[in-house]
């Protein structure tokens, strides 16, 4: 339902959103949805689901990798991964919870995040801003059930700045999400660096560590005038494999250029498992012999890999293999997007009943590591 300016304007929050958009220098009325937004925003800050609330009286897991689609960013992304993007709604995710034990939810908008408009900066910094606001007025109507991670106007780094701050300090976020790559360049971009160093000072000041969600983008190329190809070297969508490449493509950047290393207090949230990267590790680490050595510590203390996709029994043996202990792992179901993809009941189940892992090992990857990454930024039921 499209509401008016004037109705929009009677919300308090709307008028919360607009006067620190104005303060931020953010032009929201460049994106046309605007108002779209502000209504989606304004009914749930101000008209609750009418419906009955689950339970959740069997619940305990915890949801490290799940996705808010408001319908508006649904409209402008339809499909996702080469795939229609999923429908979404907070009854229907509250549910979904219930009926897979799942006591709590960190959320994160997905690909493309803010980056839906390329190389257009004032959208890009007014699509973060929005969907940020969205997420965080989410997690204010359902405190108990939901945290949120914030996504950035990367590649625009001072901005990126900016709307992290905002995010952490002013609405709440209990971490930043970003993308395999931003128009074409990866987390390990020397220029991203000042926002790396934002969020380390933040932790010397604080509990010690911020997390940083990746979570995997279609491929593009930027050639030297400026423009952005598509790299995508397969006709297959991103998702039956492409995703797994990018994850590997930013991890090697966050490692070639010594992020991880020269940014101790960040904590890595990875997406799939880490996707190919732990069937290359090895070889990619030959490049790089003085750091070698330091980044395997990394990847198994620093490094927290999430159970969405197919991971459980098979592909999480990778990772073990490496050295990385189980008190890495977290749980994750890629909610809404894993729906219709794979079987989301397999899915959990190849967790729930890996014969390689005792009771108390299956509860830390549900539970208790999750607990222990966030512990002191979300204060769960």
């Amino acid at each position: 339902m499209l509401f008016t300016t004037a109705m929009a304007s009677n919300s308090e929050c709307i008028k919360r959103i607009q006067a620190n958009a104005l303060r931020d220098n953010i032009d929201l009325s460049v994106l046309p949805f605007l108002q779209d937004a502000l209504a989606d925003i304004s009914a749930l800050c101000t008209n609750r689901t009418q419906s009955p609330l689950p339970t959740f009286s069997n619940a305990s897991r915890i949801d490290t990798h799940t996705h808010p689609v408001p319908s508006w960013f649904r409209t402008l992304q339809p499909l996702s991964a080469g795939r229609e993007t999923p429908s979404w709604d907070p009854l229907s995710h509250l549910q979904f919870m219930d009926q897979h034990s799942i006591a709590h939810s960190i959320l994160c908008v997905s690909t493309p995040q803010a980056n839906a408009f390329l190389r257009d900066k004032a959208k890009t910094i007014a699509l973060a801003r929005l969907l940020n606001e969205f997420s965080a007025e989410l997690v204010r109507v359902y405190p108990d059930r939901f945290s949120w991670m914030a996504v950035t106007p990367l590649p625009y780094v001072q901005d990126a700045m900016s709307e992290v701050r905002y995010a952490l300090e002013e609405l709440g976020a209990v971490g930043v999400g970003v993308l395999t790559n931003h128009e074409g360049l990866y987390p390990g971009e020397e220029s991203f660096d000042l926002l790396w160093e934002y969020l380390q000072e933040r932790a010397e000041g604080g509990d010690k560590r911020e997390i940083v969600f990746i979570h995997p983008h279609d491929p593009v190329i930027r050639l030297e005038d400026g423009r952005l190809v598509s790299s995508k070297p397969s006709p297959l969508r991103s998702g039956l494999g492409e995703f797994y490449f990018e994850t590997a493509r930013a991890i090697s950047s966050i490692t070639a250029n010594r992020t991880i290393v020269k940014f101790p207090n960040l904590h890595w949230r990875v997406s799939h498992g880490a996707g190919a990267f732990p069937d290359i590790s090895d070889r990619f680490l030959l490049g790089f012999p003085k750091d070698a050595e330091e980044a395997r510590k990394v990847y198994a203390t620093r490094f927290w890999y999430d159970s969405a996709g197919p991971v459980y029994p098979r592909q999480i043996k990778g990772l073990l293999a490496h050295d990385v202990p189980i008190s890495q792992m977290v749980f994750g179901t890629d909610y809404p997007y894993g729906i219709g993809f794979w079987d989301v009941n397999a899915n959990i189940n190849g967790l729930a009943e890996a014969e390689f892992l005792s009771a108390e090992e299956k509860n830390d990857v549900f539970s208790d590591n999750t607990k222990s990454l966030w512990k002191g930024k979300i204060n769960f039921a």
